[in-house]
């Protein structure tokens, strides 16, 4: 009997401790995705490609890590706010989209 009420107290607080994190996982999760697919369609706008929405997403985001590192390590600026991640994101994912279109072939139309 001892070990049941153990069993469900222990159960109990997994349950509360998951919701905790799941919701904590959205609260976080949800702006980076916004992030990401606003500097990824707006970089895709201003170098002229297209790449879908999650294409835009995962540019923004991997964008977003690349312009916030460079804005650290070349200007000494931070980002703390989500209008400055959003241009940090910009920034980066252009840089990847110019790097990527000055790599790829050339085609003939």
């Amino acid at each position: 009997m001892y070990l049941f009420v153990v069993l469900l107290i222990v159960a109990l607080l997994l349950i509360v401790w998951f919701s905790f994190t799941a919701v904590a996982l959205v609260i976080h999760f949800i702006p980076w995705l916004i992030i990401g697919l606003v500097a990824g369609a707006t970089a895709s706008t201003i170098t002229g490609s297209r790449h879908g929405i999650l294409g835009d997403i995962g540019l923004g985001l991997v964008g977003a890590v690349l312009g916030g590192f460079l804005l650290r390590v070349a200007l000494h600026v931070q980002t703390r706010g989500f209008i400055e991640d959003v241009i940090a994101g910009i920034i980066g994912a252009v840089i990847i989209l110019l790097i990527g279109k000055a790599l790829s072939p050339r085609r003939a139309y």
